[in-house]
């Protein structure tokens, strides 16, 4: 009975983990500037493990740790990515031509 108990309450742990590392891979796409949040991410997971290696915890506790931060750095390896082919799509091949107004324009007032 234990061990059922105990199962079940590891599978809703990782459902849970699951489920929040969703949720910041949704927040890391939509972030302005991947790059930063990388940059962040490093120093947050630095400061992390520094306090759970100090302390006595058990090696598969750490392991998800860093399993966790290592899914956190590839979406925000992906972000950037994104980001970077999307600037790259948005910026003109070519010098544009001047454009001139139609005549329409030019009549219209401005206030």
């Amino acid at each position: 009975m234990t061990d059922t108990r105990e199962t079940e309450n590891v599978r809703f742990l990782a459902g849970q983990v699951h489920a929040l590392v969703g949720f910041c891979v949704t927040l890391i796409n939509t972030h302005p500037s991947p790059a930063d949040l990388g940059l962040h991410l490093d120093a947050v997971e630095q400061i992390t493990l520094a306090h759970v290696e100090s302390a006595l915890v058990i090696e598969d506790f750490l392991h998800g740790v860093r399993n966790v931060f290592d899914r956190l750095k590839t979406a925000v390896a992906s972000a950037e990515t994104r980001q970077a082919d999307q600037g790259k799509a948005s910026q003109p091949l070519g010098p544009q031509p001047a454009r001139r107004k139609t005549p329409r324009q030019a009549r219209q007032r401005t206030p």
